[in-house]
């Protein structure tokens, strides 16, 4: 151990037309986190922590467009956590740095990801070209692709490549009943029965928490059944 700091290296989203700043660790996702685990400074800014009480592992910015990062009540994010920021060019830099780098670095511009997400998005019907797009995406470092690409997968019949995807996603974005219930799809499809009853009656914790409803309880009462 040589003393020093380990920072979080942000990977930086933005959606310009829904006007978010997501800066997180890579790896992670804005989807699917616990509630308890967003921590808020004011209604246009949060941290996510990693566990309700771990450490910060990055931040959302909501009205990026018009958020005033030198605000008085914005004041704790210029003297909080640091990270690095690649995109950016920062390095051990305060979420305050970030956030003023990348407004004027993206000029009101999606990052790259967003091309292929959205292009991917609008492929939903054709899980062929979704998928070549939600592996672009997935390559750019947008670690929300592995549930587009895992779907897309699942459509085309390489169920055991699906799998992987959407496993993987439920550990990253664990608090949506829909990634449960994919991934149980998946588990379901190779054989993995009693790994998929049970991510199904994850997504059925789930739903009764959040107010969704997906697929698990008819899957589950086909699984269930002695016929």
């Amino acid at each position: 151990m040589d003393g020093r700091v380990t920072r979080p290296r942000l990977y930086i989203n933005h959606p310009a037309h829904l006007d978010w700043l997501i800066a997180l660790e890579f790896g992670r996702v804005y989807d699917g986190q616990p509630p308890d685990c967003w921590k808020r400074v004011s209604e246009h800014f949060g941290w996510l922590h990693d566990g309700p009480d771990g450490p910060v592992v990055g931040f959302r910015v909501m009205g990026f467009s018009t958020f005033d990062a030198t605000d008085d009540e914005h004041a704790s994010i210029w003297t909080g956590p640091r990270f690095h920021a690649p995109l950016v060019g920062l390095t051990d830099a305060s979420a305050g740095e970030i956030t003023i780098a990348a407004a004027t670095l993206l000029d009101g511009h999606d990052t790259h990801n967003r091309g292929w997400f959205n292009a991917a998005v609008q492929n939903k019907d054709a899980p062929d070209e979704a998928a070549v797009q939600w592996l672009v995406c997935l390559q750019t470092g947008d670690a929300m692709a592995h549930f587009g690409l895992g779907c897309a997968l699942y459509e085309l019949g390489r169920h055991r490549e699906a799998y992987s995807h959407l496993r993987h996603y439920t550990e990253i974005a664990p608090a949506c009943a829909w990634n449960w219930c994919w991934y149980g799809r998946a588990a379901e499809a190779i054989g993995e029965t009693a790994e998929a009853i049970e991510a199904y009656r994850e997504a059925l914790r789930l739903e009764r928490i959040d107010g969704s409803e997906t697929e698990a309880a008819a899957r589950l009462e086909v699984l269930d059944s002695p016929f």
